[in-house]
């Protein structure tokens, strides 16, 4: 009894342990580079389930599983004799990257598509799409487009190959396109052209640089001569500004020079005229002593007589006082304007000249109005005339002198006393008769000038008679 139940403890104990042992190997963990598909009855109502990375419990019986790799394959196409827009035929060899990508819905697709494929018939099978793309890709595109944009080639081959790629759940990682070449040697020519081409704008490029270095270097060279141009202008122009302020300094010095000997001339005519009009001072107060001398000699005879040519002695006395007064403000007015038109100083000058001469006029004026007040006689009418005499002299030679003598007739035959000498004297007494002119003036002249012609009386005419017709008549 011990026994049996013995057994059945280790069967049971042994079922246990198979079934925790088989439970254990269906519980799978898919590494991070390959996908664990789960197909089977997966309840997700899909074909399959695709896990990448984590763990996942097989429900034995009802489920099953396998594996598919992430790793990259890499796939050289040996692309010969595609034809090119131009029927040029091409060789294109390319090295391609491939895999099975990891979105969800492509990976779906690859495990529908690749789930027990190896990876060599993945790679067969990817080479052959890749293939067909590039054929059509090259036959859209000319010969110096394939040659020379390569960008172009590689993006119109990788777009068709990873649209085709997807189908199949894998994706393009990365497209290289080694080599292009051409059996009729049209790639080889248009590097030769572009060689020759790069040679001919590289020279060019040379010859441009030597010639932007030759340009660069003529420019310098001006720009050097104009720098010493402008700085030799500059110079110039600092020069003559020196000379300039140089010359304003001297005019700024000769014209202060020229202000202080104006000033000192000014000071000295002042100075003379002072000297002149204390000069004037001092001869009309010497005028007066003497009027006041030959005023106390005076007599006092004839006072009826000499009132009345005292008064005729006034009144020609103003006369000339106001003419001589009326002569100084003339000359002082004229003094004094062209002191104005030569400056302060000789206004100074001509003043004092012109004061001195009124002065003089006018002290001349009153001491002959004192003079004829102070007389009583014809001495003082006299003193006046004589004093008068040279000016009167002058004029009276003036006047001869003016006459024009073409012929002179002598009609005596020269045998008169005298001759031509006396015909100039009777001239001259014709010409001016002094006497007679200061006589209708009212002016006795004394007697030093002269005595009175005595004039011979006209006898009056014979009376008629009174008689009849039978008077005798006078013969």
């Amino acid at each position: 009894m011990d026994l049996i139940q013995i057994v059945f403890a280790g069967v049971g104990i042994l079922f246990l342990v198979i079934v925790i042992a088989t439970a254990l190997g269906r519980f799978k963990m898919c590494p991070p580079d390959k996908v664990l598909v789960v197909f089977g009855k997966t309840g997700s109502g899909q074909s399959s389930q695709c896990i990448n990375g984590g763990a996942k419990f097989i429900v034995p019986i009802f489920q099953s599983y396998g594996f598919m790799s992430l790793r990259p394959m890499n796939i050289k196409i040996e692309l010969e004799d595609a034809l090119s827009s131009q029927k040029i035929r091409v060789s294109v060899p390319s090295n391609f990257t491939i895999a099975i990508s990891k979105k969800p819905e492509l990976m779906m697709a690859a495990a529908n598509r690749l789930l027990g494929k190896s990876d060599e018939e993945i790679s067969q099978l990817a080479q052959e799409i890749i293939t067909g793309q590039m054929r059509i890709v090259i036959a859209t595109m000319t010969i110096e487009e394939i040659n020379s944009d390569r960008e172009k080639l590689i993006g119109g081959i990788s777009t068709g190959v990873e649209r085709e790629l997807e189908k199949l759940g894998l994706e393009l990682i990365n497209c290289n396109i080694t080599d292009i070449q051409d059996k009729s040697g049209y790639i080889d020519a248009l590097g030769k052209e572009a060689a020759a081409k790069a040679i001919n704008d590289a020279q060019i490029r040379v010859a441009q640089e030597n010639q932007r270095g030759t340009i660069g270097q003529a420019e310098a060279v001006r720009d050097q001569k104009i720098k010493v141009a402008e700085a030799e202008a500059l110079q110039t122009v600092g020069q003559n500004k020196a000379q300039m302020d140089i010359a304003d300094s001297n005019a700024a010095l000769a014209k202060r020079q020229a202000e202080a000997s104006k000033v000192a001339q000014s000071a000295k005519l002042v100075a003379d005229a002072e000297a002149v009009a204390s000069g004037y001072a001092a001869q009309k107060t010497a005028e007066d002593v003497r009027a006041t001398r030959e005023q106390a000699s005076l007599s006092a005879t004839e006072v009826s007589r000499a009132n009345v040519d005292k008064q005729k002695a006034i009144v020609n006395a103003e006369a000339v006082a106001a003419v001589a007064r009326t002569e100084a403000e003339g000359r002082a007015a004229a003094i004094l304007t062209t002191a104005t038109a030569e400056g302060k100083a000789t206004q100074a000058r001509l003043e004092g000249e012109a004061a001195g001469q009124k002065a003089l006029l006018l002290g001349k004026a009153e001491g002959f109005k004192e003079l004829v007040a102070a007389s009583t006689g014809p001495e003082a009418i006299s003193l006046i005339v004589a004093q008068q005499l040279t000016e009167i002299v002058r004029l009276t030679s003036d006047s001869v002198a003016k006459l024009k003598i073409d012929k002179i007739v002598v009609m005596d035959g020269g045998s008169g006393k005298g001759g031509v000498e006396k015909l100039v004297q009777d001239l001259y007494k014709g010409t001016i008769p002094l006497r007679e002119i200061m006589d209708s003036l009212g002016v006795k002249l004394p007697g030093l000038l002269g005595t009175e012609v005595a004039t011979t009386a006209v006898p009056p005419p014979p009376a008629k008679p009174s008689g009849g017709p039978g008077a005798p008549k006078a013969s």
